[in-house]
């Protein structure tokens, strides 16, 4: 069998593992099964960690938002570990990150939930965990930015869209400075400069989903009828079960 037809099912391989790990819905499964709340039927009816803090509460909201950021590590380093150990990694006729596919599957798997009659959220978390994924001082860096952004405008569809935009800005200089590299993991210090760009186009294609998926929200920002965030607390949650 061929380098080629091999990197090509990998990553099919891949790009399927991706989406169904993706496709586990945290929001969904965190309401129902714990709160008997399906959050597609209220707030914004988005499947998301902050829909989620919205109708829930805060720690509900978070403990969302950190399962959606673990599949997508799964989706990224199960792949990894699979190629860079196993008899494919011989196979493979360019050291091409492949497992990036992963990541990007489980955003289409987290808006698109085969085990959720596909309905699901707008992959912000999904972005975060695949910059955690692979580099952990752009996320620290980007993770600033969020917070920066939403603090300063209290809204968590501003902070999602111009958050990813600096991280791919931050993405570049990895290509630019190769001493830049060795603040990854395990496999990006061994990326060469043409191979760190693969870095920035995948996170420049989630980027654009990511945007996609909250045209919506960019409409009621530039109409000034986007609702400011607000994480509902537990005593609030009682008193409309009442």
């Amino acid at each position: 069998m061929s380098n080629e037809l091999v990197m090509i099912l990998a990553t099919i391989g891949i790009a399927i593992f991706g989406y169904l790990v993706g496709s586990f819905p945290s929001a969904i499964f965190i309401g129902k099964v714990f709160y008997g709340v399906d959050v597609r039927k209220e707030g914004s009816h988005n499947a998301g960690g902050t829909n989620v803090g919205r109708v829930i509460g805060k720690k509900a909201g978070f403990i969302t938002i950190g399962l959606d950021v673990f599949k997508t590590i799964l989706s990224i380093w199960i792949p990894f570990v699979i190629v860079k150990f196993s008899p494919l990694n011989s196979y493979m006729a360019y050291d091409i990150p492949i497992y990036y596919v992963g990541g990007l599957a489980a955003a289409i798997g987290h808006s698109f939930p085969i085990f959720a009659h596909f309905k699901g959220g707008k992959a912000m978390s999904v972005y975060a965990g695949f910059v955690f994924a692979t580099n952990p001082v752009i996320t620290i860096l980007g993770f600033i930015i969020f917070i920066a952004i939403f603090f300063w405008k209290k809204y968590v569809s501003l902070a999602s869209i111009l958050a990813p935009l600096f991280v791919i800005v931050l993405s570049i200089f990895l290509a630019v400075f190769p001493v830049l590299r060795y603040t990854g993991y395990l496999f990006v210090p061994s990326l060469q400069v043409d191979q760190t760009y693969y870095y920035t186009i995948s996170l420049t294609i989630l980027a654009i989903y990511v945007i996609i998926r909250h045209i919506p929200n960019i409409k009621r920002l530039m109409r000034g009828e986007e609702p400011h965030t607000h994480f509902k607390k537990k005593e609030e949650r009682k008193e409309e079960v009442k």
